[in-house]
């Protein structure tokens, strides 16, 4: 097994995924303070990594219908329009929180392309092949994933596109 835990070792959908697909992978924990807002660039800073290395994973609805995973840095937001095109689409809005939890499986907050209940197109912002490796959710609040862009990419058969701003 390829995973290393620098903290208490934590199952969710995502890590069973990504250890079935031998990815190799870090993982961490933080607290999770929603009320504190910017709870992107908080998760950054409580592990010590740069803002534009860690990425969050947005559930949304292309032309109203096909569902997909937008991966973006945390201290962006998704450019709609660039997004639905990547997808071949005319546009793109976010996934109600309900219907999101109901076909992924994750709740607000933990919510990644890796196990969840449905598979979804996913797009990763092309910002992520400047780095060696990102940080992703994990599968729950408060805990990251650590992995190649190319890792993410080929266990997803993801595509990168510039949909961040």
């Amino acid at each position: 097994m390829m995973h290393i835990n620098t903290s208490q070792h934590d199952e969710t959908a995502a890590t069973l995924f990504l250890d079935q697909a031998g990815v190799s992978y870090e993982t961490r924990h933080y607290d999770y303070a929603p009320q504190k807002g910017h709870i992107g660039e908080q998760a950054a800073h409580a592990i010590g990594a740069k803002p534009s290395a860690v990425f969050k994973t947005l559930a949304v609805k292309i032309d109203r219908k096909q569902a997909a995973f937008a991966v973006i840095p945390v201290a962006k937001r998704v450019n709609f329009k660039a997004l639905a095109a990547a997808l071949g689409g005319k546009n793109a809005k976010m996934m109600q929180a309900e219907e999101a939890h109901e076909r992924t499986g994750f709740v607000s907050g933990g919510t990644t392309p890796f196990g969840s209940r449905e598979s979804f197109p996913t797009i990763i912002d092309r910002s992520a092949q400047k780095h060696k490796t990102i940080w992703i959710n994990a599968g729950a609040r408060g805990f990251l994933a650590c992995m190649t862009p190319h890792d993410i990419q080929n266990v997803l058969q993801a595509h990168f596109a510039a949909i961040a701003e």
